[in-house]
């Protein structure tokens, strides 16, 4: 008898922020774009033939990927996974659980509606906006998002959003905080 698993699927949750962000993907992407760069700062001297090239620093980790969210058909783990939509049908509140992960921290966020600007009308300080913890598989990564592109694609008689592709870039965090690098020779 073959036991039949449901498939795995990614995910982009909140770290410390109260309430919860969790988008579990719908339709995990079908491609992902991992690019690491580093910097060399270049050394100039009278009789070289090249410049010496010398490591200054590392640059960011940058992961990029488009998924699909459709509020009209369940995905592979349909028993696993519903996305958030409100009463008429619209993947508008699916949507904003992206989109909170750029603007500052609010335990409003769910409020959001077509936009989340009111949500600040009587903040005077704000919280940067949430980390978040990234998993693709065995990739479990914690990161920024530092950009969220929406391409809404199907909409309801009212206008509201059905089906929408999703495009996200993540950075990747350093494993030390504020402290800066560890200086050579742990001092």
């Amino acid at each position: 008898m073959i036991q039949q698993q449901n498939p795995v699927r990614g995910f982009l949750c909140s770290v410390g922020v109260d309430p919860e962000i969790l988008v579990e993907f719908q339709y995990n992407p079908t491609q992902l774009s991992d690019k690491r760069s580093v910097n060399y700062a270049t050394l100039n001297a009278p009789g070289q033939l090249m410049p010496v090239r010398q490591y200054s620093r590392g640059g960011d980790r940058t992961i990029s990927f488009t998924l699909r969210i459709d509020g009209l058909f369940k995905g592979p783990a349909d028993d696993e996974i519903d996305i958030a939509k409100d009463e008429d049908g619209s993947i508008a509140p699916e949507l904003n659980k992206y989109r909170a992960f750029l603007y500052p921290q609010t335990a409003r966020w769910q409020e959001a509606g077509a936009s989340f600007v009111p949500l600040y009308d009587d903040t005077q300080h704000f919280a940067s906006p949430p980390t978040c913890r990234f998993g693709f598989g065995n990739r479990v990564i914690d990161c920024i998002v530092t950009e969220v592109s929406i391409t809404e694609l199907l909409f309801n008689s009212e206008l509201a959003p059905l089906r929408a592709d999703v495009s996200v870039t993540l950075v990747e965090l350093a494993p030390y905080g504020d402290e800066g690098a560890p200086s050579p020779g742990g001092l």
